[in-house]
């Protein structure tokens, strides 16, 4: 499922937008500061994460989302008229769901009086844990419980309200993520403190991953051989002829050594195979084809981690001078001096290259497939030769994760020629 269109009407009480993002899964918006390019990203990502607090504060008089399936979001504030006869843009929101059946569910936001009496209200039910503002988890069966529900439910003596039918709307953000890289907080910050914390957090991240596919190889590797004996025995197996034992072999042997130069693999010599297959008898090359098969099935374990990572360290090796990056097994990644061969602190970057570590990190291993990545003026701390490159680089790993983008600048080399999704 994808966003097929936005539409902002009185953005600020002046800015009509209509967005269509239907570029093969890349849409940028560009415009002068003010316009609301950053509104249009909040308002996404408030809607999806149902933080109708936050979008209330947002000023746009209609908000409408239509997905490729037919669903349509508007999120609408009543039409008003203040004391000085002028119309406001503030206050709650109605959120609208037509499906793609035609049916309609409502959901009415609060103002902001309400909003705090619901918070008052919720603070004497020690079986509410709040998960942010004019929202709760109820731990004693796990649901969410909104201001509206507190109201409702738990205000004694309280006359009960239609609770927002949300259910619908709650699937279908179950099975489609919205997330912003707000390259603000990357950026603007001393090389020392919150910055370094980030790509430390990458480094982190990166030993832990590790570690999983590890334990996954190593589980693979142990029933596979357990079961050898019995499945040789007792099951028909493919037998390979002598020259495909060969070249799968030798293909099995490359991804080893592919897995070891990456990062992910310690140097593995490998058992000590007769030197003249073409001599071997049947029952022979049938044994021997069923360890070929289990030895690619235990290096299957680091398939995706492997494209993620060979990407990682090919976007980078191209943005740093006289130094390169390096994935080792026990220490996550490493920057080496490539003049001397000495290692560098990774916190120690400047921040523009700890920058374009933590945003590639977060965007091939941080973002999950079927993602609609909302990505704010990417060209903060980022050099104009790689802003450049951010579009087709953000193509690459497009294709590698699965996910769409919505990019807001406003530098024409983030743009460059890419004027058809613009």
């Amino acid at each position: 499922m994808r966003v097929k269109e936005i539409y902002l009407s009185k953005l600020y009480g002046i800015y009509n937008h209509r967005i269509y993002l239907d570029n093969d899964g890349l849409t940028i918006i560009h415009g002068a500061n003010g316009v609301g390019k950053t509104a249009v990203l909040k308002c996404l990502k408030f809607i999806f994460d149902w933080d109708l607090e936050a979008l209330s504060r947002v000023p746009f008089r209609l908000c409408r989302i239509e997905m490729d399936n037919g669903l349509i979001i508007s999120a609408q504030r009543p039409s008003r008229i203040t004391e000085d006869t002028r119309p406001s843009f503030h206050g709650p929101v109605d959120i609208t769901f037509r499906r793609p059946d035609g049916s309609i569910e409502h959901a009415q936001g609060l103002d902001t009086k309400m909003l705090e009496f619901s918070e008052s209200v919720a603070e004497g039910k020690p079986w509410l844990t709040k998960l942010r503002k004019g929202l709760w988890r109820d731990i004693r069966d796990g649901t969410l419980v909104e201001a509206h529900d507190v109201i409702a439910e738990y205000l004694p003596g309280s006359k009960k309200k239609k609770k927002n039918n949300t259910a619908f709307f709650d699937s279908v953000r179950n099975s489609f993520n919205v997330k912003i890289i707000d390259t603000h907080r990357l950026s603007g910050i001393t090389v020392d403190s919150k910055n370094s914390a980030k790509v430390l957090d990458c480094v982190a991240d990166m030993v832990k991953q590790i570690k999983v596919v590890n334990a996954d190889y190593a589980k693979r590797a142990q029933e596979l051989d357990q079961t050898f004996p019995h499945r040789l025995i007792m099951e028909s197996q493919t037998r390979y002829s002598a020259p495909e034992v060969k070249e799968r072999l030798k293909r099995f042997e490359g991804r080893q050594a592919q897995l070891s130069a990456i990062g992910l693999l310690a140097a593995f010599e490998g058992p000590v195979l007769p030197s003249d297959i073409d001599a071997l008898s049947d029952a022979k090359l049938e044994a021997i084809s069923l360890f070929v098969q289990d030895s690619e099935k235990k290096l299957d374990a680091f398939n995706e981690l492997a494209i993620r990572c060979s990407a990682l360290l090919k976007l980078i090796e191209n943005k740093f001078i006289n130094k390169k990056l390096a994935i080792r097994k026990d220490e996550g990644l490493v920057v080496i001096d490539t003049s001397h061969g000495n290692p560098i602190p990774i916190d120690a970057l400047s921040s523009g290259e700890q920058h374009e570590i933590v945003i590639t990190y977060e965007l091939l291993f941080k973002t999950p497939a079927n993602t609609l990545l909302l990505i704010d003026e990417p060209e903060i701390s980022l050099h104009v030769a790689w802003q450049k490159t951010f579009i087709e680089d953000l193509k690459y790993m497009s294709n590698i994760v699965g996910f769409d983008a919505l990019v807001a600048t406003h530098s024409p080399f983030i743009v460059g020629d890419h004027y058809e999704i613009m």
